[in-house]
């Protein structure tokens, strides 16, 4: 199963496909992000513009035997080596089976092998205690909480700030 995972570049001719997929999105899904907001489709016109030409980030879909289940971001990368990933899988019917720490896997080894970078970090919130072993596994280190960072329910939540350094990637 698991074989059948790529990679592929968001491009600005997914537009009708990735504004339905991000409209579409589980519950559990728009929790583990932080929720979900609701823009137009000139708005989200905008953001796939700005994405897909932005030269500090990559945005990659997750694919499964062709089927778009997610994606995931290597952005705000920096002149110091620097850049942050995070990783949304859309439906809760993808999750538990590998696609996510396959696709994370394969976009920090282009961050430290391809792209030549240092440090590479990520925010993930206290109660998504799977992304946080899966983040562990993969050699990401927690280096810090944001203290009620996300209210969700009338409800506050850490953020915890955890980076992964080149020296520190499991091949």
């Amino acid at each position: 199963m698991l074989n059948n995972t790529l990679l592929r570049p968001i491009k600005i001719e997914d537009l009708d496909q990735y504004y339905m997929l991000l409209n579409s999105t589980s519950p559990e899904c728009d929790k583990f992000v932080g929720g979900k907001k609701t823009i137009t489709k000139e708005q989200f016109i905008n953001y796939l513009n700005r994405i897909t030409t932005d030269t500090s980030r990559e945005d990659y879909f997750i694919l499964n035997n062709e089927e778009i289940i997610g994606e995931v971001v290597l952005n705000e990368m920096s002149d110091n080596g620097g850049a942050n990933i995070r990783i949304a899988i859309y439906q809760d019917c993808n999750f538990n089976k590998g696609f996510g720490k396959k696709a994370m896997n394969q976009v920090i080894h282009r961050g430290f092998n391809e792209l030549k970078l240092h440090r590479i970090e990520l925010q993930v919130y206290a109660f998504n205690s799977r992304a946080i072993h899966v983040y562990e596994q993969l050699g990401f280190k927690k280096e810090g909480t944001l203290r009620d960072y996300l209210k969700v329910d009338g409800q506050y939540h850490d953020a915890i700030i955890m980076s992964m350094l080149e020296n520190e990637k499991k091949d």
